[in-house]
């Protein structure tokens, strides 16, 4: 089957904190896919489709986390979970294009 996506997914393995609009329940999960505009989560914590979410993802060669102040969460299944990055400074946004680029070369 093939997948005609307007960005590409990039496989990884990388650790990310996530919460509601409160901002204080931080939850942890590992992100496994990333693109431009969204990222897929596995973590203990489940989620509802729907739910908006703020995510740091923890990219360790960056020094601090990309931070993505708003984000949907558009499925849920078991332990994992996909969203739609909807909110980011033009800063964060340039974090996480090095970021995939990076990845996209290894």
């Amino acid at each position: 089957m093939i997948e005609c996506r307007e960005y590409p997914r990039i496989p990884m393995d990388m650790l990310v904190s996530f919460s509601g609009t409160n901002k204080t329940d931080m939850r942890e999960g590992t992100m496994f896919d990333l693109s431009a505009r969204g990222c897929a989560v596995t973590s203990m914590s489940s989620v509802q489709p729907g739910s908006a979410v703020r995510i740091l993802i923890r990219a360790t060669d960056l020094g601090s986390p990309i931070t993505i102040e708003s984000a949907a969460v558009r499925w849920s299944e078991s332990w994992e979970f996909g969203v739609e990055f909807l909110g980011l400074s033009e800063i964060d946004q340039r974090r996480l294009q090095r970021l995939l680029e990076a990845a996209s070369t290894d």
